[in-house]
Parts: structure tokens; sequence; C-alpha cells
């Protein structure tokens, strides 16, 4: 059986992912955290492991199940905060691609750091300026985050273009 297109195309979105950071991930984290520090470091980790988990979830045969327990770049996650019996549906993508109006954020914000790749179904505390909420990820859909255009073998609609390096 073939796999579907909405398979096909969140693999090769992720495939393009997984290429981008092995490739440029020195140049992204330049350009986010251009100096040395306990933040760079911890985001130069978790795109270590973001990578890692990338590439065993590729190197499997995927079905249409495969990306429903795995908040990725991509991601769209329902989000139910404990306390308040309230949920709310976030998108998390490319620092480029982040608007707060559309619940689109980046995976390098605050929020988005900690949701990525966050255990479903299982409550987490979510640090906030005010404080720690409790909340829990009842739902991931990976999101079709826009057409993938081909510039320099790469997905300009979801990877930054080394242009935005300078």
């Amino acid at each position: 059986m073939n796999p579907s297109p909405l398979l096909q195309d969140s693999r090769a979105q992720l495939s393009q992912q997984l290429a981008y950071f092995e490739a440029d991930k020195t140049d992204f984290m330049d350009r986010y955290y251009p100096s040395p520090g306990r933040e760079r470091t911890r985001v130069g980790e978790l795109l270590s492991l973001y990578t890692n988990t990338l590439g065993a979830l590729l190197a499997k045969e995927l079905d249409e199940t495969a990306f429903l327990d795995t908040v990725l770049i991509g991601s769209e996650v329902e989000l139910f905060y404990l306390d308040d019996q309230f949920t709310e549906t976030y998108t998390i993508v490319f620092p480029q691609q982040a608007d707060p109006n559309e619940n689109k954020i980046s995976f390098l914000s605050p929020i988005g750091i900690q949701l990525l790749m966050a255990p479903l179904q299982v409550p987490i505390p979510l640090q906030v300026p005010s404080g720690s909420l409790q909340v829990r990820i009842e739902r991931v859909r990976y999101a079709d985050c826009g057409r993938c255009d081909e510039e320099d073998g790469r997905t300009a609609a979801i990877l930054p273009d080394k242009g935005d390096f300078l």
C-alpha cells in the first residue's frame, strides 16, 4: 500500500528539517544565540536531541499515526490547562513563522522549547512569567506548514534561508 500524500509531505518536511539541522546547526545557533552561554548550550543540546528523534522517526516505516505522539516542529498541539480546565491549540514553528495571532509559536520561545518533544497525555509543568501551570498535551497532529518550495536543496517555506543569517 502506498503512503498517503499527507504522510509523504510530512516525511519530506521532517527529512528536510533533519538535513538542515545536520548541515546548518552552527549557523542557526549563531543567528539566534550568538554569544556562548547556558541558553545556547541548552538549545544546542535540545537540537541534538531533536535531530536524533527525527532520525529515529524517519528510520521507521511510518504510517498515518506516526506523528501523533511526538511534538515536532510543524506539530499542532492541543494543550489542556489542568487548573483552568481550558484547552488551547498551538502550532510549533520555526522562529520566522511565529504568529501569536494564529497561535503559531516558535520552537525557540519559552513555551515552544518546553513543548518540543514533550510527552503526550502526561501532566507537565509549563513555566510562564507568572509561575508554573500544569498542562497536558491532549493531541498532536503534524500540520502542513506550507507547501515546500525547493531552494538550494532545502525547503524555503519551513526552513530559514542562509540569507536570513546575514
